[in-house]
């Protein structure tokens, strides 16, 4: 039934896609094969997505499905649209195993004699049959120099914590568009799908009371950018107030002060620093150091992290990687990352070849070969070969394109993985 229900839903919106002005869309598929010991094809993962997007008098309507290789798992849909001086996103996801309702999201946002003022509504399930709800309104303004953030809580999180990823230090901000991007994506950190922005945290209940206030503000000191962010909650009052100033230039060329931060709470001061290094790539190698930091100003020296080699010469790209500490590896890309989930296991060292050019009729071609080595083991020869991964994606003309990629370890070819994208 499921099945049917897939094959019917991609057939009705590829036939709209054809048939009616205003409709975008793709539909990508992967399909990874295993092969046994006795040479048996065994699908071991199987990801099928179709987006669709049809543009009416400025409004935007998204339909989204989600296939896996146990059938459809996740139907979504999504509007954004201007009504006079209002902007407007919303996001409603459901659950088509259980089956269940998951989630709704909507933000409205709206400025002001130069002030953008947003507000945000979300119902979530937080068990099978409970529901919670909550809101928040919000807002950015500047005056010259200065740069104000606020936003208030009842009964959400999200919003503005995710504008500032490393809250309470408000140097890195994403803005409008990252709040109200809602797509379904999968992460490799969590080894699960992931969808929406906004959490319910007071997760049985649908009568929303105030839980938190952010403010943070941003303004030239002399030289420097002073960052100031505090937090009111309902369940400690006043969180502290946090003052920020980066990249401190010291003059020493070669280093400098990335953070210093000073963090007042009704009970304690906390001073904190993070020194860094500024040196550039040399030629086409990218190092990467870290100063050993003791407490808040003694650097016991230097430590090298990793080497990234990258070489571009008539469309193809030599890469190669070592690996020595803090990250936790290489990805299949060849690029580095902190999480374990997303790396080649017991890889510390790689290297690679990309290609890129025209195919025919307007598509393009890039083919990929990368081996992976476990320089701390001998156990597979003497260049201690981990796993070749190799890709070849082909364009046929500018809306259709197929994949093919093939994994092979000392023990044999591990995945053999096949796909499609259709856009239109």
């Amino acid at each position: 039934m499921k099945k049917a229900l897939v094959l019917g839903l991609l057939v009705f919106a590829l036939g709209l896609a054809a048939s009616a002005e205003g409709f975008t869309g793709s539909w990508a598929t992967d399909i990874t094969l295993d092969i046994a010991a006795g040479s048996e094809l065994t699908v071991t993962d199987l990801t099928s997505l179709l987006e669709a997007d049809y543009a009416v008098g400025g409004w935007v309507f998204g339909f989204n499905t989600f296939v896996g290789a146990s059938g459809l798992f996740d139907l979504n849909f999504d509007v954004a649209g201007i009504l006079g001086a209002f902007t407007f996103a919303s996001f409603v996801d459901f659950d088509t195993v259980t089956p269940a309702f998951e989630d709704w999201e909507t933000v409205a946002q709206v400025s002001i004699a130069g002030v953008d003022i947003y507000t945000a509504f979300a119902v979530q399930e937080a068990a099978a049959g409970v529901y919670g709800a909550g809101w928040a309104v919000g807002g950015h303004g500047a005056a010259g120099s200065v740069e104000v953030w606020a936003q208030a809580n009842f009964n959400l999180s999200g919003g503005i914590t995710h504008y500032f990823p490393y809250w309470p230090d408000i140097e890195t901000f994403y803005g409008w568009d990252y709040m109200t991007d809602w797509g379904t994506y999968w992460s490799c950190a969590g080894q699960a799908w992931y969808s929406g922005d906004w959490s319910v945290i007071q997760t049985n209940s649908c009568t929303p009371t105030w839980s938190k206030v952010y403010i943070a503000v941003k303004a030239p000191l002399g030289c420097l950018n002073l960052g100031v962010s505090t937090s009111f909650s309902c369940t400690s009052g006043w969180d502290g107030v946090t003052f920020g100033l980066n990249n401190l230039n010291l003059g020493a060329g070669w280093f400098q002060l990335d953070d210093l931060d000073i963090t007042f709470t009704p009970t304690s001061k906390v001073l904190s620093t993070d020194f860094t290094l500024t040196f550039g790539s040399a030629v086409c190698v990218t190092p990467y150091f870290d100063l050993n930091q003791e407490g808040l100003n003694v650097i016991q020296g230097i430590t090298l992290r990793a080497l990234l080699l990258t070489y571009e010469y008539n469309g193809v790209t030599l890469k190669a990687g070592e690996l020595f500490a803090y990250y936790a590896g290489f990805t299949k890309a060849g690029a580095l990352s902190t999480y374990a989930n997303c790396v080649v296991p017991n890889a510390d060292e790689f290297i690679g070849i990309w290609y890129d050019s025209d195919s025919c009729c307007g598509g393009s071609l890039s083919a990929s070969f990368v081996t992976f080595f476990d320089a701390g083991s001998q156990a597979n020869g003497i260049f201690d070969y981990v796993l070749m991964v190799a890709g070849v994606e082909l364009g046929i003309g500018s809306n259709v394109s197929i994949r093919t990629g093939l994994e092979v370890s000392p023990t044999g070819i591990d995945a053999l993985s096949l796909g499609f994208t259709l856009s239109w």
